[in-house]
C-alpha cells in the first residue's frame, strides 16, 4: 500500500508526487496514455506566460516533468487506466483488473478536448480532421478549411490557418464567446467568415475530406466545400470514472474545499479537473504541491475523520 496514489500524470500530478516525495511519502503515478504529461503535450508553442526559463514547447516541459520524477525514483505506471474509486478500503481499481490501495488518493486526471457530435468525425479524425492547427498548420497550408467553435480557440486556430494562406469558415452553434481581440482580428481578415447558429451535422469525404454538412437555426441542411475540419469547442473533465464517489459539479468537474479536499475522506483534487479560475500551467502545479502538502498535514494530524470538513453547497 503506498501512501500516495496520484491519479494522472500531468503538470498537477507530478507536482504533487514531486512534493510527497520531497516529504518523505511513498507515491506512486498512474497514468492512462503511453506518456505523461496530459495536456502539456497539446502545448505545440513555448508558453509565453511561465516566469520560468523554458527552452521549449509543451512536449520539452512534459518530458523534462517525466525526467524529474525518474530522477527522484517516483514509479509511474503508464497506459493504467482507473476505473473507479474503491471503498471502504481506500484503493484505485485500473482497468488491468489490479487494485492499488493507499492511504491517500489525489486525483489529477485534467481534461480532454471535446470532440465533434457529427458524422464522419471520428473516421477522419487525424486525416483531415484536426484539434491543432498550430501542430497541422503546414499540412492545411493553402487549402480551405472550417474551424468549428465559437471561442478564442477556435478564433485563434482560424487566424493561424489564415496565416498559411487557408480560406476559413468559422462555424458555431450560437453567438462569437471569443474575446474582442480575437474577434477584431478575425472581422479584419479577408480570408476568413463567421457563420453564427449553424451546427455541423457531418464531415463529408470518400478518400479525403471533401467538406460538411451545416445545419442553419431555421432547419434547413446545406453544405460546405472544405479540405480539412480544425475542431475547437473547449475541454471536458476526466471524470467519468469517479463520479459514483465523488461530488461534482454538473459539468462534471470534481467539487473541492480548501486546498483540494473532496467530499471523499482522504481524496485530493488538483489541476484543470477542479474547474480553476484559471487554467494555466502554474496554476496546476501550486494546486498539486498544495493537496500533497495538505496531504502530508493530514497524516500528521493522525488522517482524522473529524479533520475532513463536509463540502458546502450544492452539487
Amino acid at each position: 500500500m503506498s501512501d500516495l496514489l496520484v491519479i494522472g500524470g500531468g503538470p498537477a500530478g507530478v507536482s504533487a508526487a514531486l512534493w510527497a516525495h520531497a516529504l518523505d511519502l511513498d507515491v506512486q503515478v498512474i497514468e492512462q496514455a503511453a506518456v505523461s504529461g496530459g495536456q502539456l503535450r497539446r502545448i505545440h508553442f513555448e508558453p509565453p506566460q511561465l516566469s520560468t526559463a523554458v527552452d521549449g514547447a509543451g512536449e520539452v516541459l512534459a518530458n523534462r516533468a517525466r525526467d524529474r520524477l525518474a530522477e527522484r525514483g517516483v514509479p509511474m505506471r503508464l497506459r493504467a487506466r482507473a476505473l473507479r474509486l474503491c471503498e471502504p478500503v481506500l484503493g484505485v481499481e485500473l482497468d488491468s483488473g489490479a487494485i492499488e490501495l493507499a492511504r491517500a488518493i489525489v486525483i489529477a486526471t485534467g481534461l480532454r478536448a471535446r470532440p465533434l457530435d457529427a458524422i464522419g468525425a471520428e473516421r477522419w479524425m487525424g486525416h483531415g480532421v484536426s484539434d491543432s492547427a498550430t501542430r497541422d498548420r503546414e499540412r492545411f497550408a493553402g487549402r480551405s478549411m472550417v474551424v468549428v467553435g465559437g471561442g478564442d480557440a477556435a478564433y485563434e486556430n482560424a487566424l493561424i490557418l489564415s496565416d498559411s494562406g487557408c480560406e476559413v469558415l468559422i462555424a458555431q452553434r450560437a453567438a462569437t464567446r471569443a474575446r474582442a481581440r480575437f474577434v477584431a482580428r478575425v472581422a479584419q481578415d479577408p480570408r476568413i467568415r463567421v457563420r453564427e447558429h449553424v451546427t455541423v451535422l457531418e464531415v463529408l469525404g470518400d478518400t479525403e475530406v471533401s467538406g460538411v454538412r451545416l445545419k442553419r437555426s431555421d432547419g434547413a441542411v446545406e453544405s460546405h466545400s472544405c479540405s480539412g475540419v480544425v475542431v475547437k469547442l473547449g475541454q471536458v473533465p476526466n471524470t467519468e470514472w469517479c463520479r459514483d464517489a465523488l461530488r461534482l459539479d454538473r459539468e462534471g468537474f470534481v467539487r473541492v474545499a480548501a486546498g483540494g479536499r473532496t467530499s471523499r475522506q482522504g481524496v485530493w483534487a488538483a489541476g484543470d479537473v477542479v474547474r480553476p479560475a484559471l487554467l494555466a500551467i502554474p496554476v496546476a502545479e501550486a494546486g498539486g504541491a498544495v493537496a500533497a502538502r495538505q496531504v502530508f498535514d493530514w497524516f500528521e494530524a493522525g488522517s482524522r475523520h473529524d479533520s475532513w470538513p463536509e463540502l458546502a453547497g450544492p452539487g
